[in-house]
């Protein structure tokens, strides 16, 4: 459990400085569970706490598995026969959590896989 705790507080600290956050560890490591721990610790600090520190926010999470998707799914593509431009998932979803004025935080998630292709493209998107 301390090494557990551990990785939370690494990670609170690690998203207080970078704009993206990559866990990379084994299937079963806990890598979900340590981000959703983060979650419910800060989202409690500031509903029940009522803490005064901007860090601790309501946190909301928009998850989703990559790999379940083709490319153009995931990112948005350009049709060449329409000359137009279709929001894929995971844009439409960074999209709709910039939409919200609401001072909660809002990340989305992509749990599943690395994959040499999409990470590649969201280091890009970052």
């Amino acid at each position: 459990v301390p090494a557990f705790v551990t990785k939370v507080i690494q990670l609170y600290d690690t998203m207080n400085v970078r704009f993206g956050v990559m866990l990379v560890g084994p299937t079963g490591g806990g890598k979900s569970e340590c981000y959703r721990t983060l979650q419910g610790a800060t989202t409690a600090l500031r509903r029940e706490r009522r803490h005064a520190d901007a860090n601790y926010q309501v946190t909301h999470t928009y998850v989703f598995n990559p790999k379940c998707i083709k490319m153009g799914e995931l990112y948005g593509e350009y049709n060449l026969l329409t000359n137009e431009w279709t929001d894929g998932l995971g844009s439409t979803l960074i999209r709709s959590a910039v939409a919200d004025t609401a001072p909660d935080k809002k990340w989305v998630v992509f749990d599943g896989p690395v994959d040499a292709i999409w990470i590649e493209n969201m280091n890009t998107v970052l």
